[in-house]
């Protein structure tokens, strides 16, 4: 690979110490953007803006490849031995250029590696936040400044990306609506098309963009958050039904019996337990067939925390809305916990990893449910029609991540430490004490694997210092872990 992944913390420490972290390239291969979007998700978890990703992968992607394009039509130019100053010969090359080189760029990328024009991404952390510099070692022509910041202008006027089609069309360039979507992500992610500058000195052009401290206003942030702190307060304790169970469980002296009979009260409840007994979380050789087989097969610890993950998932559900697919997603990432803590031999915490992977999701739930009167106003605010249907959107438009409600979550319910760090920092896992890090570091690999296989993620986003403490040292190790845990659940489980 370009970058090598395991570096994480040389990575996050140069950035934290305000030292630039420069990449350069010739050319924007696959091996190259993974090793940039793995910086990046590194980055942005530390400044807890994880859930920016993939807004800031695709707004940096848009400006690689337009870097490389740039790069690749001075080259063009020069073979065909055509001014690119003078407004005919660059009329007639564009055409050309456009037909022969715009879109299929791997054609002139070995002319690329053997010339001096090369593109650098340099991220530094300032005061105001992030700063991320794309610069190639080619000028802009101020004719081409100008059609780019007056596509930048007109954009700020669309709310989404279909209105810009028609008229910022640009049959000279190509279709430049590339600088319609960048402008347009700016506006929806809270980061601001002030944030975003391009500038030429004559020798090299370069595109600046501050990921700021700040997303978007204090009031609007604010009002925001004490809405989700407000709904957060509200939600109900556990019943009374679930704390005996919970204390029946730590008593010695308690029967599989009177605590069978307690849990069948319930029959959500018991469906809830038979229903993970039977799972690929714990295997067995015949299938468990009452309550009573499945507390002697769960065994009393995961039985407990059965408890609290299915009295967490009814009171949400009865509060805000049903969401199967991220009660699903947390089955699965528990699944992958529990097998996890079991390879690495971490037999004392493989019951505290399964409940951790089964809530470590909560705040999604309270961040998709917000009332329809605040989600609209967000809409407004940020005019994004898609907002109610996108997770990432809902993110960048509220101004909190799902971790840092889901910790307000575990706090509001007197959760165990390791259980509210685990769910605070799952997508975070460096920041976390060091008397909590195998729980959290478990619960994040769990949880990345189960987004490289929806396609969220992929091998180099992992952090490095987790791989290493578990022996990892390498993406094809990595891949292998992967494969060996996956192989091990139920058909019915893959979802």
């Amino acid at each position: 690979m370009a970058i090598d992944a395991m570096k994480s913390m040389e990575i996050l420490s140069k950035f934290e110490s305000g030292e630039p972290v420069t990449v350069a390239f010739y050319y924007p291969d696959q091996n190259v953007m993974k090793s940039l979007n793995s910086i990046f998700a590194k980055i942005l978890a530390k400044m807890d803006f994880i859930y920016l990703l993939d807004t800031l992968v695709t707004i940096q992607r848009e400006i690689i490849i337009n870097a490389a394009k740039a790069n690749a039509k001075r080259i063009f130019f020069q073979e065909e031995g055509m001014d690119i100053t003078d407004p005919m010969q660059y009329a007639q090359g564009m055409a050309r250029f456009r037909n022969e080189i715009v879109g299929e760029l791997e054609t002139i990328r070995e002319k690329l590696s053997k010339s001096s024009l090369r593109i650098r991404v340099r991220i530094q952390k300032t005061p105001k936040g992030a700063v991320i510099n794309v610069t190639n070692n080619t000028p802009i022509l101020p004719e081409e400044l100008d059609r780019i910041k007056l596509r930048m202008e007109k954009a700020r006027s669309f709310n989404d990306f279909s209105e810009a089609y028609e008229e910022v069309y640009d049959s000279t360039e190509g279709a430049g609506l590339g600088i319609v979507l960048v402008t347009l992500l700016l506006k929806n992610s809270g980061i601001g098309v002030e944030s975003y500058k391009i500038s030429s000195n004559g020798t090299a052009t370069n595109c600046e963009l501050l990921i700021p401290n700040e997303l978007r206003p204090q009031e609007i942030t604010t009002n925001i958050k004490q809405e989700i702190i407000r709904q957060v307060e509200g939600i109900p304790t556990f019943p009374k039904n679930i704390i005996e169970l919970q204390r029946l469980c730590h008593d010695p002296d308690s029967s599989i019996a009177e605590i069978s009979n307690k849990i069948m009260v319930d029959p959500a409840l018991t469906s809830e337990v038979m229903k993970l007994s039977n799972s690929a979380g714990f295997i067995t050789s015949k299938r468990v067939e009452n309550v009573n087989e499945a507390i002697m097969t769960i065994g009393l610890k995961n039985l407990n925390a059965i408890l609290m993950a299915a009295s967490a998932r009814q009171i949400l559900d009865k509060r805000f809305s049903k969401f199967e697919q991220i009660w699903s997603h947390c089955n699965k990432t528990a699944y992958y916990a529990r097998l996890l803590a079991m390879k690495f031999r971490l037999q004392k915490i493989v019951e505290s990893v399964y409940l951790a992977g089964l809530l470590h999701d909560l705040g999604k739930i309270v961040l998709l449910s917000t009332n329809l009167e605040l989600t609209n106003w967000i809409s407004e605010i940020v005019n994004n029609r898609k907002i109610r249907t996108s997770t990432i959107m809902e993110e960048v438009s509220i101004g909190i991540s799902h971790s840092s409600i889901g910790e307000l979550i575990a706090q509001h319910w007197l959760f165990p430490d390791y259980l509210t760090q685990s769910i605070r920092q799952h997508h975070s896992p460096l920041n976390c004490p060091e008397e909590f890090r195998d729980q959290v570091n478990i619960t994040y690999l769990a949880n990345m694997f189960c987004g490289v296989e929806s396609k969220k993620y992929d091998y180099f986003y992992f952090e490095g210092e987790v791989l290493e403490r578990y022996g990892i040292t390498s993406v094809e190790q990595l891949q292998k872990l992967h494969q060996e845990i996956s192989n091990r659940l139920e058909p019915e489980s893959q979802t």
